[in-house]
């Protein structure tokens, strides 16, 4: 118990500084991705070329810049309705693939009203983020429970009453 009566302070300090860095880290490091998903209402019915025209546009002007394929489009006859899914892209990405599917319906000449329903869902990156920060904690309790094992220093009185079991008679 006298151990970490004396060593509680560096032991916290440094939890809070791994802490910190782990906090920093995982923002910087890991990134931020979106699921994003939109409804556009189509005036007129699609036919089946005009559909597999859009995705073959939508294919090579969105996701051949891509290692994955990272949007996708879906047609419903009955509804009218196009949508629009984008799968794990930065808010920057998501709003330039927006704009060029935008492109795309407009070269097109197909009539559409868009934002009739959108989705957007933070992806799973912040059980990384989470992982990141436990360790750097963890990491830091560890070196302080170290760093405190190797001090032998004596610092006060009540230290060397403990270590060497003789009562001081004064401090300088």
């Amino acid at each position: 118990m006298y151990f970490l009566k004396r060593n509680f302070k560096t032991i916290i300090l440094y939890i809070l500084s791994f802490g910190v860095v782990g906090t920093i880290a995982a923002l910087l490091l890991v990134s931020n991705t979106y699921n994003y998903e939109e409804y556009y209402s189509v005036s007129e019915p699609l036919s089946t070329t005009q559909e597999d025209e859009l995705s073959i546009q939508l294919n090579q002007s969105v996701n051949s810049h891509f290692d994955y394929k990272v949007a996708s489009l879906d047609y419903s006859s009955e509804s009218q309705y196009l949508q629009l899914t984008i799968d794990e892209a930065s808010s920057e990405e998501l709003s330039t693939i927006k704009s060029q599917f935008n492109e795309i319906l407009d070269n097109s000449n197909i009539s559409y009203s868009e934002n009739i329903d959108t989705t957007i869902s933070a992806d799973g990156q912040s059980l990384h983020k989470t992982i990141v920060i436990v360790l750097s904690l963890i990491i830091g309790l560890f070196l302080g429970v170290i760093h405190a094992v190797m001090d032998k220093r004596i610092r006060t009185d009540e230290d060397v009453d403990y270590y060497l079991d003789q009562k001081t008679i004064g401090i300088f």
